[in-house]
């Protein structure tokens, strides 16, 4: 099974109903980590795009393919424009993955944070140049800064050791 078949499986097995639901610490690491490869993404290759935020593989150039909607229905009924955009996102790099772009194979796990944020009924959302998650606010440095941060540990044992600091 290729990388995108995985990843619609993953989409369309989420419990939605627990979207947004859950208030976790742990969900600032996950964050964090999403938004320091984002930014080395960003850095690396000096794409043009908004940051943290945004369609990676649209950036590289990919338009958007469209049976993604088709493949996975789950994200036609989600209301959460910020939820569905990051699923989107996951799913048009996946195919990337699967193509063989090299750039999408280097950062295969660019969007895993921000997937396991969702997946553990977390969500995101902006206000006054900060992103608030888990009952925590992050004030956005630059893509400059958060490329040259630590890797954050987002395996079960990371996110609970985190969480307990």
């Amino acid at each position: 099974m290729n990388t995108f078949s995985k990843g619609i499986a993953r989409i369309n097995n989420m419990n939605w109903s627990k979207s947004g639901s859950v208030d976790d610490p742990s969900h600032m690491a996950l964050l964090q980590e999403y938004i320091r490869r984002a930014a080395l993404l960003i850095t690396s290759y000096e794409l043009n795009t908004s940051y943290p935020f945004f369609k990676a593989s649209q950036a590289l150039g990919y338009e958007a393919n469209s049976c993604i909607a088709e493949k996975c229905p789950a994200l036609g009924e989600l209301k959460n424009n910020f939820i569905k955009g990051t699923c989107e996102a996951y799913l048009e790099w996946l195919l990337l993955i699967d193509s063989g772009n090299e750039v999408a194979l280097k950062f295969h796990d660019l969007y895993e944070p921000l997937i396991l944020l969702i997946e553990k009924g977390g969500t995101i959302r902006r206000q006054h140049g900060e992103i608030i998650t888990g009952g925590y606010a992050f004030p956005l440095a630059t893509a400059e800064y958060m490329s040259k941060q630590e890797p954050i540990d987002i395996s079960d044992a990371g996110l609970r050791a985190w969480a307990n600091q």
